[in-house]
């Protein structure tokens, strides 16, 4: 098998090594590999795969994967290209940009507590565990009534160090604990625009009200929205957004370049 791999350089060229066979089973478009380029051992990212390769030279061989588990979704990935593409910039560079910390830099997963029910139920243990225990007592029922194992940060509204309480109960055999391994959503966003209700305060709906007079003339008309940090224009940007498409029309919010 054979990678073409980038390299956060300013080359559109991507180079193509040998994939060592203990390696084959893991890597895959997106994963970070370690690469000899020239007399350097450089850190790059896989943008292709296959199995036979045109050049006809002397191979290099990866030495080594970056990451155990890759650190690129296929959302991702395809940000990437699209961001590659579309700013005619070279792959390795956005993905320097795009991947979190450098690409010299190791990524661990973080590993989250989880908790389910053993399915095992001694009454007499529950009933001790009700009257002498009362914090354990409702902690198992949530845990026993959950149809999939939660996580334990899931459970503080019912006590403030829930992993605690179900070390307890895992002790008395009614649980069981285990970690696992989890990538975040990067390119996830869990807010809803459209249907989140804003209060706005005297100068937000000052604003609000005259970009609105403008939007039911369906005119052209310029805004400049003032204010520091955190005092609330975004939230202005959306509603006024939200009330365009409301009017059956689109709109689109432009970002400023943040990665400095």
């Amino acid at each position: 098998m054979f990678a073409e791999v980038a390299f956060p350089i300013s080359s559109f060229q991507s180079f193509t090594y040998r994939v060592p066979r203990k390696f084959i089973s893991t890597v895959q478009i997106g994963s970070r590999v370690k690469a000899h380029l020239g007399k350097r051992s450089v850190q790059g990212v896989v943008v292709s795969l296959r199995t036979t390769s045109k050049y006809k030279g002397d191979i290099k061989s990866i030495s080594g994967l970056v990451d155990n588990i890759p650190v690129l979704t296929a959302e991702l990935w395809e940000l990437i290209l699209w961001i590659s593409h579309y700013y005619v910039t070279p792959i390795g560079q956005v993905a320097r940009t795009v991947l979190p910390g450098r690409l010299n830099t190791r990524y661990t997963p973080p590993k989250n507590w989880y908790v389910k029910s053993t399915g095992v139920v001694d009454e007499i243990e529950i009933d001790l565990l009700k009257r002498r225990a009362p914090k354990q007592y409702i902690m198992f029922k949530e845990i026993w009534k959950a149809t999939k194992p939660l996580r334990t940060v899931s459970l503080k509204a019912l006590a403030s160090d829930p992993l605690s309480i179900c070390r307890k109960l895992e002790k008395k055999s009614l649980v069981k604990l285990f970690q696992r391994t989890s990538l975040p959503d990067v390119t996830g966003f869990t807010f809803d625009p459209i249907h989140k209700e804003i209060t706005f305060n005297h100068d937000q709906m000052k604003a609000v009200s005259e970009i609105s007079s403008a939007l039911i003339k369906k005119k052209y008309a310029p805004f400049l929205v003032h204010g520091v940090t955190g005092s609330g224009k975004t939230e202005i940007y959306i509603e006024s957004v939200r009330q365009v498409i409301e009017q059956g029309r689109t709109g689109i919010i432009l970002l400023p370049e943040i990665s400095l």
